[in-house]
């Protein structure tokens, strides 16, 4: 059969995966327009207030402590005033040291300005900024109303007269000797700043969208490969003997592919739920302020779901290449979790619970976290494939032993005969049915546990179950072991 001649059903894998990612891009995309850019140009503009206010309140606090000089005698009203100017003079901040401090008086006049020495001693109860705003007298009745506060308004640029530019300042009463004290922040610093970090974002944006259209190709490419493959070892095993090696497996890696193409399914079925979800607190966000770290978590669960399509179309081809991982020390608990969430709407789909037993104690062993995560999965799809549905399975650790770990996998399922319980390891070996047999999953399991070390056992009774006692050191160390 040709590649044209091939059922593939474009507009079916169009709705399942193609139309899913397509919706969660756009609404990533307008999430990020609509909220994430926003919400970093407001906690931007909140942090710059934060910032004059405490160094305002730093500044208060020399007016302060000078005060207190007058109070115990140490110094006269006029002396504390005049050191309290010429602190205030000196006392700049910021990248080019240019921002600064100033002080009017409740009339209001100016007090001290380092850069409008023009100004200082001067009436301003008339002064306007270009828009005919009396900033100063702003001041004032922020000041009697709350003794403190921000006031919006435009002023020149630090020491460049020639350029007005729009500005927030913070001041604060000093009620001792009738004082205002303030400093403020340029609102064209803040939206230069605001600018460097959206471009970050948006540079992070499109990493995460190539991300997911390469990972959008790479499961239509691998979806197809799959599907071309399996229609083509079917017509071949029409015509062939069943036990050659090379039909067996293209069957096996056919079945492995079309079980990752619906776990695929699964997770990105996920993505759209809880990007919907995000998009309607994104609509109902202005009349709920807390409702901003319920959707950071779940855009964190979106981008976590990509990255397990991944991990899945991963596994795949480390199986069909039967490829070695790196051998590094794992947690064995999280291997487990791992697999389990792997088959997890599948054990749903087939109406079945998966319980966890972990032993208590250290799990940490030096292993191929692959290659074990491959044999866990293939071994509760085994499980599952002779279970009824309400059957229990479970996987139990043993971490007593400081040498060595075991993991136990036991189900309720139909049970294997004792005809059949000694050839379960060998390759194309299977109790199923020839059409549905993958004949390669025990022997792979056995592989794997013989690289790492290790020692598996079974027992099967026919209508009760099956129990398998895996055996791994802690330490890595590839040697040759029998089947107990």
């Amino acid at each position: 059969m040709t590649a044209q001649q091939l059922p593939f059903h474009w507009k079916s894998f169009g709705v399942r995966i193609i139309l899913p990612v397509g919706l969660t891009i756009g609404l990533f995309i307008l999430a990020l327009f609509e909220f994430v850019i926003p919400t970093i140009q407001e906690n931007s503009m909140d942090r710059k207030r934060e910032m004059i206010r405490e160094l305002t309140n730093s500044a208060w606090n020399i007016l302060a402590k000078l005060d207190n000089d007058e109070r115990l005698g140490v110094l006269t009203r006029e002396q504390a005033q005049k050191q309290a100017i010429g602190q205030i003079r000196n006392l700049q901040y910021g990248q080019q040291m240019k921002d600064y401090f100033w002080i009017n008086d409740m009339h209001p006049r100016m007090v001290i300005h380092p850069y409008r020495t023009d100004l200082n001693g001067t009436d301003l109860s008339n002064y306007q900024d270009p828009n005919g705003k009396r900033m100063f007298v702003e001041f004032v009745r922020v000041v009697k109303k709350d003794g403190f506060g921000y006031v919006d308004y435009m002023w020149q640029d630090r020491d460049n007269k020639n350029q007005i530019v729009p500005k927030i300042s913070y001041v604060k009463g000093f009620a001792p000797w009738g004082w205002i004290i303030g400093t403020g922040i340029y609102i064209d610093d803040v939206q230069a700043e605001i600018t460097l970090l959206t471009h970050a974002v948006m540079k992070i944006a499109g990493v995460i969208l190539l991300l997911m259209l390469l990972l959008l190709a790479t499961i239509i490419r691998q979806s197809y490969r799959t599907q071309k493959q399996l229609w083509i070892e079917e017509e071949a095993l029409k015509q062939t003997q069943s036990g050659l090696f090379f039909s067996e497996k293209m069957a096996s890696l056919g079945k492995l592919s079309a079980m990752v193409a619906h776990e695929i399914n699964n997770p990105l079925s996920g993505i759209l739920s809880y990007a919907r979800l995000s998009s309607r607190y994104l609509d109902n966000a202005s009349c709920d302020p807390g409702i901003t770290a319920e959707i950071k978590e779940n855009l964190s669960f979106i981008a976590n779901e990509a990255k397990r399509c991944g991990n899945i179309v991963q596994n795949l081809m480390l199986f069909a290449k039967r490829a070695s991982g790196e051998v590094k020390e794992a947690h064995l608990n999280e291997i487990i979790d791992v697999s389990l969430k792997v088959i997890d709407h599948s054990v749903k789909m087939k109406n079945l619970e998966v319980r966890k037993e972990l032993g208590q104690g250290d799990d940490l062993i030096q292993c191929d976290a692959g290659a074990i995560q491959q044999i866990l999965i293939a071994m509760i799809v085994n499980s599952m494939e002779s279970s009824s549905p309400g059957g229990v399975i479970t996987v139990s650790t043993d971490y007593s032993d400081p040498e060595r770990v075991r993991v136990v996998l036991r189900d309720c399922g139909a049970g294997i005969s004792p005809d059949a319980l000694p050839n379960i390891f060998e390759p194309f070996f299977s109790t199923k049915e020839s059409n549905k047999s993958l004949g390669l999953g025990l022997s792979m399991v056995y592989g794997v546990v013989q690289r790492h070390g290790g020692t598996i056992s079974v027992d099967s009774r026919v209508g009760v179950g099956t129990e398998f006692v895996i055996t791994l050191p802690r330490t890595y160390q590839a040697m040759t072991n029998h089947t107990e």
